[in-house]
């Protein structure tokens, strides 16, 4: 059983996609919070379906090319299509500006001196 303090709130990022959805599955089986976000376009809720039920599983539809505040411990970003897509990929290069995804991480990293 996992201690509280190594329990952790876990943001998957593509979390309805197959990679994102198996590694949600793992990280909630082994105890932590999992917020996945899915804008949908190539993952699908019946890759997650099994997990809409469970206590520490949070679904939340949203594009990662718009900004997301949340606070979090660890961030998995899995958010790509598997495929390409058309728009993307046509002979005319795409003029509309990209944008960051913003996520707050509530993580600290020591630095050995």
């Amino acid at each position: 059983m996992m201690k509280g303090h190594d329990r952790k709130r876990v943001l998957v990022a593509g979390g309805a996609g197959f990679l994102g959805s198996h590694l949600s599955e793992r990280l909630v089986s082994d105890g932590h919070d999992v917020l996945c976000v899915d804008n949908f376009y190539t993952g699908t809720k019946d890759n997650i379906a099994h997990l809409l039920d469970a206590p520490t599983f949070e679904l939340m539809r949203h594009d990662v090319t718009f900004p997301l505040y949340v606070e979090v411990d660890e961030i998995y970003n899995l958010a790509c299509p598997a495929s390409p897509v058309p728009s993307t990929t046509s002979a005319t290069p795409s003029r509309r500006p990209r944008r960051a995804c913003m996520a707050r991480s509530t993580c600290s990293a020591s630095r050995s001196a």
